[in-house]
């Protein structure tokens, strides 16, 4: 019994190492950037409560609201490269929050639409002849900051305008199925101070990065696809971001971001799964060890008739 257990986790240490080691080197080769602009767009605010003040006197001044920030490209990248923005600090995965959603609505399918789970986002500055459509928290805090951006090449000067798309980002299934093509009413329809977030695009179905929106995050820091660059980048490349600062944050004191970042066939950059085989690898091996050494200091003794005892029959 004792050899079957050391072969077993010798066994199990001789395919999670080589795995892990395969897994951690696939993860660590995508390249990843990011830079944080909260803070930085409005750099003379002494703090979040100003800066906030700041965002809603000049929210119809999109000048007053434009800001850049640079990213320097740490090593080649090649396409496609995905822009998300990174928020921290915004808790998605309230239950209120999350229940706050129609989904016969968004979809346009038969059965009661159950509005009243959207309240108090249900009517239009509490209007009932106002139906906001799509209803709800999650549509109405929908992220409408925007970006654009070029690069400076560093190989040869010349700086050209990055084309960031936004088909192709959101998941099939949600698009086909769980958005239907239909124009919004009554949602965030001005800029005054009872306006949400950001306005849709099209149709809800049409709306791509509304669609990421609408798929709740588990925690609250967390990542959405915003854009897809087809271009390549090279190491030393300058990435100016000019930046729409829209979407207020400094309410919660939460955290903005902008990402940028490519996958290899193993997905995104990420060392948590070639990490875990290498110690749970690492472990067997040990363990392997650890029972073969017992097992040559204190080898059981075969055929030894003094562990048997007498029974009386």
């Amino acid at each position: 019994m004792a050899k079957a257990v050391v072969v077993i986790f010798f066994l199990m240490a001789a395919v999670l190492l080589p795995l892990g080691a395969v897994l951690l080197v696939y993860g660590l080769k995508p390249v990843q950037v990011s830079a944080r602009y909260d803070d930085s767009c409005i750099p003379n605010a002494p703090n979040n409560l100003a800066r906030q003040r700041y965002l809603w006197e000049n929210v119809n001044n999109t000048q007053a609201l434009q800001c850049t920030t640079t990213l320097e490209i740490p090593e080649d990248m090649d396409g496609p490269i995905y822009v998300y923005y990174e928020l921290e600090g915004f808790y998605q995965n309230h239950r209120r929050y999350v229940r706050s959603r129609s989904n016969v609505q968004l979809a346009k399918a038969e059965g009661d639409p159950e509005i009243y789970l959207c309240e108090p986002l249900d009517y239009y500055a509490g209007d009932p002849s106002r139906l906001i459509d799509p209803c709800g928290l999650i549509a109405w805090t929908y992220f409408n900051d925007s970006y654009t951006m070029e690069v400076t090449r560093t190989d040869t000067g010349n700086t050209e305008e990055l084309d960031i798309s936004d088909k192709g980002i959101a998941f099939e299934a949600d698009v086909e199925e769980i958005f239907a093509d239909y124009e919004p009413q009554n949602f965030n329809p001005d800029l005054s101070q009872w306006r949400g977030g950001g306005q849709i695009q099209g149709t809800p179905q049409s709306d791509e990065r509304f669609i990421n929106w609408m798929r709740i995050a588990a925690l609250p820091n967390f990542r959405k696809l915003w854009g897809r660059i087809s271009t390549d980048l090279k190491k030393g490349d300058r990435v100016e971001v000019t930046i729409m600062n829209r979407y207020n944050t400094y309410s919660f004191d939460g955290v903005k971001s902008i990402v940028l970042a490519n996958t290899s066939w193993l997905g995104g950059h990420n060392i948590f799964l070639g990490t875990a085989y290498l110690v749970t690898g690492g472990v067997s091996f040990l363990m392997g060890l650890l029972y073969y050494f017992v097992r040559l200091l204190r080898p059981r003794k075969f055929g030894d008739i003094s562990q048997l005892k007498e029974v009386d029959t």
